[in-house]
């Protein structure tokens, strides 16, 4: 009787992480179909620059969400308040700040290199306005935004 307590206890706990990991994965899915349809339509994306950019816009965001992950989540635990952190909490938030902007630039850099190998240069240009314009709505609408 325990080890069929302890199976289900088991297979409830996977459905539920299973669950949660493709709610995450229909988001990321969603936000991307959005962001896709935006620049199609703002850059005029032909079927063949659609082909050839959208796979790897859409390993750009991946790349760049790892590094958000890989940088930023520390500073998400126990969401201290500034006056209760040490020096040397302090510290490694504003390191792993610097951290995190050099590895976005680095990203952005690689991927500037391979784009122009699928726009023109006036499409990738006016994709990086378009980009900056989406990020700082997306930061609006969370209430981050200026007011």
């Amino acid at each position: 009787m325990k080890t069929i307590n302890i199976a289900l206890i088991a297979l409830f706990t996977l459905i539920g992480v299973t669950g949660m990991a493709q709610k995450s994965e229909d988001r990321m899915n969603h936000r991307l179909a959005k962001a896709d349809s935006i620049l199609i339509a703002e850059l005029e994306l032909t079927a063949t620059e659609q082909a050839n950019f959208l796979p790897l816009y859409h390993e750009y965001v991946k790349a760049k969400k790892e590094n958000r992950k890989k940088y930023l989540t520390s500073e998400r635990k126990g969401k201290k308040k500034m006056d209760e952190l040490t020096d040397a909490e302090l510290n490694e938030i504003i390191t792993n700040r610097f951290a995190f902007k050099q590895g976005d630039l680095d990203i952005q850099k690689s991927y500037h290199e391979r784009f122009k190998k699928t726009l023109p240069m006036k499409k990738l240009a006016k994709f990086y306005h378009i980009e900056k314009r989406m990020f700082s709505r997306k930061g609006h609408h969370k209430g981050k935004g200026r007011h």
